[in-house]
């Protein structure tokens, strides 16, 4: 009841907002200038405009349209400037994530339209829960680096800003449909009714993914809906907006290790595995990774005067997901048991099917203002939001049991986190040549943990932290064709809830603490006549505290950070785009060269007695020196070629390379993932003004040459008192040469 008085207030308050402005005169057909210039300022508070001195890329929606092949948003990007991606089904459709500029996607900050998504906890953004979402999106901005103040979780590696779609002005109505490699199968439907006489404009979309994945149990079974209401006037958008995501997808964070690889082939997955009484190798069929999304999100976006401009909203995403797997040969005590005798035998190992369940609520609520006038550009705001998770575990089936309650639960814990942050930025074109940038954000975060995690360690512990992270630049017009910028911002996080739960249960003797940053960036873009651009940055990422990846994984396939006192990524992002024949040839192309430091690493060994009975012992200390920073390669680099014979039909080829990539921060050479190479072609025809409307046709052949690599991977080193040091090490293939038609039909 709380809960949703809580959600009624903002609503409420949001509402407030709206009617305590006067209301104008609706005067149709609507200014479409202004309604454009509306629809920037939706997301203004968290991009960067055209002098803003910060590295970024720009996304449209015609360039998603041409990227997606029912792939993720992370595949989708995989063309931008040092961006990684991965996927652990092999094809893209599953779990998959990104690094940018070598930092995973905890570190990455993502809104939509402004909001934030990241999970509070995890500072995450599990794209698989939100399937199919690029469908819906207008436009993405990628900045990279600390980039301007953004809401949520701190932007440490990058921040995406997601723009849903704007009302059009006309009716409109398309189904697609696409079918690939490994029974991919995706369709969708879209409607809606263009802006109406009297301002209201309803826009829907739902899509259904379904796949087997390339690896086995790779499976997904995706739904998603998207249902957008607004009301425009020249001066106002109101828009209410509902997204519904479920997914349920096989589990395949595991990976597969070398020797499996060899044994059973690169589509081998462990998940599920055991064995019956008869010694017979049999597969758990109900493997899976389940979620359900709701985000509903009230945005309003209102011309004050002829230089003021309000922006204001309101979000709430709610979460329920489980994952249900197969634990064979484990012990009782792993859960909290005691041994069970059935007919005299005592049993003190035995097989459960366990899931592990979380329920969340996450509320926001932020306002902004945007002045604009002559040489002054300034936005100032702020956010506050409230996140509320509940963690727990059950065990429906346990294979000998004796007095165990059905459905045992074995732990439950409870998280709750809030934020308040305010910023101010200003851009002030100093004369025709020179603007000047500032920004300064002020972040209070506070955390609670209450109960057991699922070891059955209490992990009780309460957290405060307030972060002031400013910002300032300048970009200097050299001419019509050339500009260059130079910036320096800085920035603090907290830890993520994994970091603090060790801590919390006095486990861990070096626990983890915020993370700090200066970033230093100097760039020059070079944008001619005819089209060709050219781009250069350079950057020093200077880290005090880093978080760092171990290179180990949980259970559940989350990856295990530690600090690291003194770091540093530093590169040059080069990217260009040349028009060969005008309308006709372009190439484009971008290459990051870079070094990830530590400069004085020590790791730390566990060491346990046995293989069999894997007792802990005590820990080893093992000092590196400078090392590299795990998953953080030397050189990214991208290039495509577009060939566009006649305006319906479109060719685009596009490799990817990446370097070799560590797997943990000890540079060893058994524990990296070798550098690779990957191409992708695409075609498209598109047939206009038949008597069924615009009919698009797409095939896209991804990994043309067939390579065989893995774009991600885990390791860990452990010491057995009898058997001596041992190296883990776990990767994730993907899918060798595979195939993706779509058909698309709009009217």
């Amino acid at each position: 009841m709380k809960k949703v008085s809580f959600l009624a207030g903002l609503l409420f308050l949001g509402l407030s907002i709206n009617a305590h402005n006067e209301q104008p005169s609706i005067e149709l057909p609507i200014d479409t200038v202004k309604n454009l210039k509306l629809e920037e300022i939706v997301v203004s508070a968290t991009r960067a405009g055209k002098n803003t001195p910060v590295a970024y890329s720009n996304v449209s929606q015609s360039q998603i349209k041409k990227e997606n092949g029912a792939r993720n948003i992370p595949i989708i990007l995989q063309t931008i400037p040092s961006l990684v991606s991965f996927t652990e089904d092999g094809l893209g459709i599953g779990n998959t994530s990104l690094r940018i500029r070598g930092t995973d996607a905890t570190r990455i900050n993502v809104t939509l339209n402004g909001m934030p998504l990241n999970n509070p906890e995890s500072q995450e953004v599990y794209w698989v829960n939100l399937p199919d979402m690029a469908s819906s999106l207008q436009s993405i901005q990628v900045q990279r680096g600390i980039g301007t103040s953004t809401n949520g979780s701190a932007a440490f590696g990058a921040s995406i800003s997601m723009k849903t779609m704007s009302s059009k002005s006309n009716p409109y109505a398309e189904a697609s449909t696409a079918i690939g490699s490994y029974n991919t199968f995706s369709s969708s439907i879209a409607a809606g009714t263009g802006i109406l006489d009297n301002g209201l404009s309803l826009d829907a979309r739902y899509s259904k993914n379904l796949g087997d994945g390339y690896i086995r149990n790779g499976k997904i079974n995706h739904d998603n809906l998207y249902l957008s209401l607004s009301h425009n006037t020249d001066k106002q958008i109101l828009k209410l907006s509902y997204i519904r995501g479920e997914q349920r997808t096989g589990i395949t964070w595991e990976g597969v290790s070398a020797d499996d690889i060899e044994k059973y082939g690169r589509k081998y997955n462990p998940a599920g595995k055991y064995k019956d009484d008869a010694g017979n190798t049999l597969y758990y069929d109900n493997e899976t990774d389940n979620y359900l999304s709701n985000i509903l999100q009230l945005t309003l976006t209102r011309e004050l005067t002829e230089n003021w401009y309000l922006n204001g909203g309101l979000s709430y995403n709610n979460g329920y997901g489980y994952y249900e797997n197969y634990r064979y040969n484990r012990k009782y005590s792993d859960f909290g048991l005691q041994p069970q005798t059935i007919d005299g035998e005592t049993f003190n190992r035995t097989d459960f099917i366990r899931k592990k369940m979380m329920s969340n609520d996450f509320y926001v609520a932020n306002l902004s203002f945007n002045y604009k006038k002559d040489a002054t550009n300034l936005t100032f705001g702020g956010m506050y939001s409230l996140y509320d998770g509940e963690h727990f575990g059950r065990l429906p089936w346990i294979k000998h049991n004796n007095d165990i309650p059905e459905n045992f639960e074995w732990y439950r814990n409870n998280g709750t986190k809030g934020e308040v942050s305010i910023f101010t930025k200003l851009e002030y074109q100093l004369n025709e040549k020179l603007s000047l940038f500032g920004d300064i954000q002020y972040r209070h975060i506070y955390y609670n943990m209450t109960g057991e995690d699922d070891d059955m360690v209490t992990m009780d512990g309460r957290y405060k932290y307030d972060f002031v992270n400013p910002k300032a630049g300048v970009f200097y017009n050299i001419n019509d064709n050339n500009n260059i910028y130079a910036s320096v911002a800085f920035a603090q996080r907290e830890p993520l809830r994994s970091d603090l739960k060790d801590g919390a249960k006095g486990t861990d003797a070096n626990p983890i603490k915020p993370e700090s940053m200066i970033d230093y960036e100097v760039g020059y873009r070079y944008i001619s006549n005819n089209g060709t651009t050219l781009g250069a940055n350079l950057y020093f990422m200077d880290y005090h505290n880093q978080m760092v990846q171990t290179g180990k994984l949980t259970d559940i396939g989350y990856k295990l950070m530690e600090n690291v006192k003194d770091s540093y990524r530093a590169g040059i992002e080069i990217e260009a785009a040349v028009p060969i024949i005008q309308n006709k040839l372009r190439m484009d192309a971008n290459i990051t060269l870079s070094q990830n430091k530590i400069k004085d690493y020590t790791t730390y060994y566990d060491v346990f007695d046995n293989l069999d009975d894997y007792n802990w012992l005590a820990q080893e200390e093992t000092n590196i020196g400078t090392t590299q920073i795990s998953f953080s390669p030397d050189i990214v680099g991208m290039a495509s070629i577009t060939y566009q014979p006649i305006r319906p039909l479109m060719f685009n080829l596009m490799g990817k390379y990446v370097g070799k990539q560590y797997l943990d921060n000890t540079q060893n050479d058994d524990k990296s993932l070798p550098s690779y190479f990957t191409s992708n072609l695409s075609a498209g025809y598109t047939f206009e003004n038949t008597q069924l409307g615009t009919i698009s046709i797409q095939a896209f052949v991804n990994n043309l040459f067939n390579s065989k690599y893995s774009a991600n991977g885990w390791a860990s080193t452990e010491i057995f008192e009898k058997e001596g040091p041992y190296n883990w090490v776990g990767y994730y293939p993907q899918a060798t040469r595979n195939f993706m038609v779509k058909l698309t039909v709009a009217f």
